[in-house]
């Protein structure tokens, strides 16, 4: 398995990467922007996107502007662009990759693109690996060409008729594709490995590092330290498919018992809060104590058998009984390889 696949590919791929790029309508890739307070915006997937597409965050001082994560549906980042050309009152002076799922640090390609002066900032361990994601963003490109190649091959088994919608279609598809060919994923100019303040101009946060969803991982501490932007790691749902599972499980512990955090932003869906955190630490407890206790257990065992209580708030919407049934596994995998 490569490292920089995200949990979006656990989920499910379109069968063909055109049909994504056909469908990356920009009604489609709307967000939904929530002032948080006078310097942050909370700009939310729609709910259908929430385990495909990352949330971003946009923090505002009176000097500088950065914004937290891009989605690797490039459609939605460009038209991003767009609107925060519209509305940044600053310069946008920082890039922050949460970490290094495609859904998350791909997308910083456009972003790099359209806003040059941007500093990206990641992980040291990001940073260290980066040609991997380099190659990653080549690879989703020669996807889509090879796609479309193929989809033109097509097009004469479609009745006459079709063809030609079909055609005008792929020639979209191709103008867009010229498009992103141009952008490249540029090494971060900043890599952390312990914590740092920025200062946007009177307002300032603190990134600070962690292995947990990932073994690089950064969160973003704001608002004189009551509001945690935590990517993935503070999702309801938690991936663990290349999680740290004890060191994650203790960060939560963390945060749920920190009487000063009262805003938890995270990677996907809807603002958490601790009852929230509390249910994704019994989670992946779950998942770490289920593979401990039955070593010898195969993974269609464990999935099985894994306690019912645990999952049992995830089993209400499709998307959640999906989602979870295929995070689960992730999890145990990674559990019983950890052991």
């Amino acid at each position: 398995m490569q490292p920089f696949l995200s949990k979006a590919q656990k989920i499910g791929k379109c069968l063909l990467p055109l049909i994504c790029l056909l469908m990356q309508t920009k009604s489609e890739a709307a967000i939904e922007w929530q002032p948080l307070s006078a310097n942050i915006q909370f700009l939310k997937q729609p709910e259908r996107l929430r385990f495909y597409d990352s949330n971003q965050v946009l923090i505002e001082g009176s000097e500088c502007a950065l914004l937290v994560d891009a989605s690797g549906n490039f459609a939605a980042v460009e038209q991003l662009v767009t609107e925060l050309k519209q509305r940044l009152k600053t310069p946008l002076c920082y890039l922050v990759a949460t970490h290094f799922h495609d859904d998350h640090l791909l997308g910083m390609a456009v972003m790099q693109h359209y806003f040059p002066d941007a500093k990206l900032i990641t992980h040291q361990q990001v940073a260290n690996d980066f040609s991997l994601y380099q190659q990653a963003l080549t690879d989703k490109l020669e996807g889509f060409e090879k796609s479309i190649e193929l989809s033109y091959q097509r097009l004469a088994t479609l009745p006459d008729a079709e063809q030609v919608q079909w055609r005008e279609k792929l020639t979209r598809a191709k103008k867009r594709l010229f498009r992103w060919q141009n952008y490249q994923l540029t090494p971060p100019k900043m890599s952390i490995s312990e914590s740092k303040t920025l200062d946007l101009g009177g307002y300032t946060l603190t990134i600070n590092p962690h292995q947990a969803h990932t073994n690089g991982d950064l969160t973003l501490l704001a608002d004189k330290g009551k509001t945690l932007i935590g990517g993935d790691i503070i999702d309801w749902l938690p991936y663990p498919g290349h999680g740290e599972l004890k060191q994650w499980q203790s960060l939560l512990k963390k945060y749920i018992n920190n009487n000063s955090l009262s805003l938890f932003i995270p990677g996907h869906g809807d603002l958490v809060d601790k009852v929230k955190l509390k249910q994704s630490l019994t989670f992946l407890e779950a998942i770490t104590e289920h593979a401990k206790n039955n070593p010898e257990a195969s993974i269609e065992q464990l999935q099985k058998n894994f306690p019912s209580e645990a999952l049992k708030p995830y089993q209400q919407e499709p998307l959640d009984i999906k989602s979870s049934h295929l995070f689960l596994q992730s999890g145990l995998l990674r559990a019983k390889n950890s052991q």
